[in-house]
């Protein structure tokens, strides 16, 4: 699954990106699953 995060401007951005990656990979941790942040390919 995939999710967003905003909207934001510029710095605010940033650490928004920064504060949800650090959330999900606690959930994901506790959960026991692997969690990747590859990007979405373009098609």
């Amino acid at each position: 699954w995939e999710y967003q995060v905003g909207p934001s401007v510029g710095i605010d951005a940033g650490d928004h990106i920064w504060c949800s990656r650090y959330i999900l990979e606690r959930i994901t941790e506790q959960a026991g699953v692997v969690l990747t942040l590859d990007p979405k390919p373009i098609e």
